[in-house]
C-alpha cells in the first residue's frame, strides 16, 4: 500500500469541524504548487486528445469539457495522485488513516461558457452502494483563479445532512435519468434567501472538499479566463458495485472491464482503485 504524507497544519480540526458541519470545507493552499505546475500542462493536453472517459458536457460544444480517470492514459496525473497531499487531505476529513481513490474528474469551463452547472447531489451517478458510498467525499482543486464570475463552486450548507437522495441532473442533453421515479433537487436558484450558501474565490493550490450527499452548483463562466478544476474522489469503507439505470457508463465500464473486472455486488477494488496509507507530519 502506498504511503502519502501530509503536514498536520494543511487540515486542521477546525476544518475537519465544518466539513461535518456544513458538508464543504474551503482548504487555502492544500496543494502546494509545484503538483499544480505539473498537472497545468497535463491538463492542457488532455483536453486536446480527449480519451475513452471524455466529452463534452455542455450543451454547445467545446465550452465544458468533462474529463475522467485521467491518470490511467497520463503520467502527470497519476504522479499528481500518487505523490500530492490530495488523497491525505481526504483521509484527514474523514478521520481515516486510510483511504481509496475512485476517479478523477477534469472540470474546464471555457470563457464565456454559456452554461450553468445545475445544481445537483452526486450520490446517485455512481454506480455503488455501502456506508462507504454514502460517505465519499471530493476534492475540487483550482488549477486557476476562480471567482463566481469564472463559474466558481456554490454549495448549499448542511445539505449532505437531509438525509435525502435527489435523482442526478443533465448538464447537457443527456436523456438518461428523464425516466428516474426519483425526487428533483429543490429550486435553490428560485428561493436563495432559504439556504445558506457558500462560495469562495480560490487561488491555484486552493480546494474545495464537499461530501457526497452535498447539493451544489456553479453559474456560467462570465470571465475572460479559463476555469480549470480537478475533482478527484475518494472513498472509506466497503464500497461496492452497483450499476443502477442512470449511472455514469464511463464509470461502469472501468469498474466491470479489464483489470478490474468488478461483478455487481462485490467490492469496488483492483488495479484502478488503489489504497494509500497516510502520514500526518508533525506542526513545523
Amino acid at each position: 500500500m502506498n504511503t502519502l504524507k501530509i503536514p498536520a497544519e494543511t487540515v486542521t480540526e477546525a476544518h475537519i469541524q465544518a466539513y461535518e458541519r456544513d458538508g464543504v470545507v474551503c482548504i487555502k493552499n492544500a496543494i502546494p504548487m509545484e503538483f499544480i505546475e505539473i498537472v497545468r500542462p497535463a491538463a492542457d493536453w488532455c483536453r486536446q486528445n480527449p480519451g475513452p472517459y471524455d466529452r463534452d458536457i455542455a450543451r454547445e460544444e467545446g465550452q465544458f469539457y468533462g474529463g475522467q480517470y485521467m491518470w490511467l492514459r497520463n503520467e502527470a496525473f497519476k504522479n499528481f495522485l500518487f505523490k500530492s497531499p490530495s488523497g491525505a487531505v481526504a483521509a484527514r476529513l474523514l478521520r481515516s488513516e486510510t483511504i481509496q481513490l475512485y476517479y478523477d474528474f477534469l472540470l474546464t469551463k471555457q470563457p464565456g461558457a454559456s452554461n450553468p452547472t445545475p445544481w445537483h447531489q452526486d450520490r446517485l451517478y455512481y454506480p455503488l452502494s455501502g456506508n462507504g458510498a454514502d460517505s465519499l467525499l471530493s476534492l475540487w482543486i483550482a488549477l486557476d483563479p476562480v471567482t463566481l464570475d469564472s463559474g466558481g463552486m456554490e454549495y448549499v450548507a448542511g445539505s449532505h445532512k437531509w438525509q435525502k437522495l435527489y435523482a442526478p441532473e443533465a448538464f447537457n442533453s443527456d436523456s438518461r435519468f428523464n425516466d428516474l421515479d426519483i425526487q428533483r433537487v429543490p429550486d435553490i436558484d428560485g428561493n436563495r434567501d432559504d439556504y445558506r450558501i457558500l462560495s469562495w474565490d480560490l487561488a491555484p493550490g486552493d480546494c474545495l472538499v464537499h461530501h457526497v450527499m452535498t447539493v451544489h452548483g456553479s453559474p456560467e463562466n462570465h470571465a475572460d479566463v479559463e476555469r480549470r478544476g480537478l475533482a478527484i474522489r475518494w472513498m472509506t469503507g466497503e464500497v461496492r458495485y452497483d450499476p443502477r439505470p442512470g449511472t455514469v457508463p464511463e464509470q461502469n465500464t472501468v469498474i466491470a472491464s479489464e483489470p478490474n473486472l468488478i461483478a455487481p455486488g462485490c467490492r469496488i477494488e483492483g488495479p484502478d482503485f488503489p489504497k494509500f496509507r497516510v502520514e500526518t507530519m508533525p506542526f513545523t
